[in-house]
């Protein structure tokens, strides 16, 4: 089990007792708000997780800090009553023997933020005390300064360079109640401050990689991870299926698998559950962005086998500079598309792959071996067959672009480096001449408008 990580930082105000409304669960009263989220979330943690608590102290700022003032007892030099002298470190003491919390506690010494030097020290300090696989629960209740901002950078640091993950990101809303020596006029039980989850608001970084992934690289895994996010506070079904649905889109065309491609059930599968989990509107607002996003992205698809679906999914590829997939694709398809159209000149002996691969032979020899009917291999077997389908228009005719189209696949799919990326990306025309030959509405289509007009100089 990854290891739960609690992270706060104290400041040095005389904090006023108050109970905290933690998703409907009320505290006892405390001062520190760290004692009622401590006591909440981690009840049930054990030794192997953690509870850090970071203050600024003499020994790095040179005066009295929060460790002083308020993490030690008898830090605040002015008090109405005894219960203002005790520290942290003694309220969360109290709290482990009353509860039997078994977590370790620790606290950090870090710089007062005032420099940008100071910043990244404590960049490091809390960086450095993050393991693999941490899940972070994050109190940001009295950070100070720019800590709030600089946190979100760095979890999302962490995030990408040890797989921690971000769980949650509370705030304590003291100032509901208004200023504090208001408050203490107020009996202890109206003073109930609420705890904001403010988790979502910070994963709008994580929401701009997910939106970029899918923008410029045609990729949805990080959506699929955050849509599998939700299955944590959510059992809907729709929820769990749109995420399968989304990781099957991603997969198929990362993988150049023909038939499921062709065969349109992930589009289906992908609509039914996106309007399911829209209807109900389950997910955050970014996250619904990016999928309607996907959705518009997806519209050329149909949810009927078709060869259609291979042609936006070539399209989708071109327009997310995917050459590693579209060459591939554009030349698998070609060979589909063409031994279909001749399916009912295919031997009894040759299976439907065979056939391929002869349609794959006559479109490839060299010219001056098709001129001269110089059949060799499965072409030889057939030679009456090779000669019927060289007379052909649409084979000769496909011929060249198709030439060019199989060479670019070889050189990839080899490693030679023979065709460069340049002559690759202008080779792109070539693979939608070689669609717009095979099917006359293929230009109709959205998705192949937007690349003819912005893509790699087609015309």
């Amino acid at each position: 089990m990854p290891r739960k990580v609690f992270i706060s930082f104290l400041g040095t105000n005389n904090y006023v007792q108050c109970r905290y409304d933690i998703n409907g669960v009320v505290s006892a009263p405390v001062r520190f708000v760290q004692e009622a989220l401590i006591e909440h979330l981690c009840k049930d943690w054990t030794a192997k997780d953690r509870i850090l608590i970071f203050c600024t102290s003499k020994e790095t700022t040179g005066e009295n800090g929060s460790k002083e003032i308020n993490w030690l007892d008898n830090g605040q030099s002015k008090v109405s009553d005894d219960s203002e002298k005790i520290g942290l470190e003694h309220r969360l003491r109290d709290l482990q023997q009353r509860t039997g919390l078994a977590t370790p506690i620790e606290q950090i010494d870090i710089e007062a933020g005032f420099s940008e030097a100071e910043i990244w020290s404590i960049f490091d300090v809390v960086y450095n005390k993050l393991q693999p696989d941490d899940q972070i629960f994050f109190d940001v209740t009295h950070a100070f300064r720019s800590i709030p901002l600089f946190s979100i950078v760095l979890f999302n640091y962490s995030r990408f360079m040890k797989d921690t993950r971000l769980i949650t990101i509370m705030y304590g809303a003291f100032e509901k109640l208004g200023p504090a020596y208001k408050v203490k006029e107020l009996p202890v039980e109206e003073r109930l401050a609420p705890v904001i989850d403010l988790t979502n608001i910070a994963r709008l970084q994580e929401y701009n990689q997910i939106a970029s992934s899918l923008k410029d690289f045609g990729k949805v895994k990080q959506l699929k991870e955050a849509i599998t996010t939700e299955l944590e506070t959510s059992t809907d079904q729709a929820i769990r299926d749109l995420g399968k649905s989304i990781a099957e889109l991603d997969e198929y065309i990362a993988t150049i698998d023909l038939k499921e491609i062709k065969a349109g059930k992930f589009i289906s599968k992908f609509r039914n559950n996106y309007k399911n989990v829209r209807k109900k509107k389950k997910l955050v607002k970014p996250i619904s962005n990016i999928l309607d996003e996907l959705y518009k992205e997806t519209e050329d698809f149909v949810e009927t086998n078709s060869f259609r679906n291979i042609e936006v999914a070539i399209n989708w590829t071109i327009k997310h500079d995917m050459l590693m997939q579209a060459y591939p694709l554009a030349e698998e398809y070609v060979i589909l598309r063409v031994s279909s159209m001749f399916s009912e000149q295919r031997p009894r002996q040759l299976t439907p792959k065979k056939f391929g691969e002869f349609i794959s032979s006559i479109l490839g020899i060299p010219e001056p071996d098709f001129q001269q009917k110089n059949w060799k291999y499965d072409l030889a077997v057939f030679p009456d067959l090779a000669d019927e389908l060289s007379e052909d228009f649409l084979i000769r005719e496909l011929r060249p672009l198709y030439d060019r189209v199989r060479q670019s696949r070889n050189s990839l799919a080899h490693g030679n480096g023979a065709i460069k990326y340049g002559e690759l990306k202008q080779g792109i025309p070539d693979i939608i001449e070689c669609i717009k030959y095979l099917n006359a509405e293929y230009e109709l289509y959205a998705s192949t408008r937007y690349i003819m007009e912005n893509c790699y100089g087609a015309e």
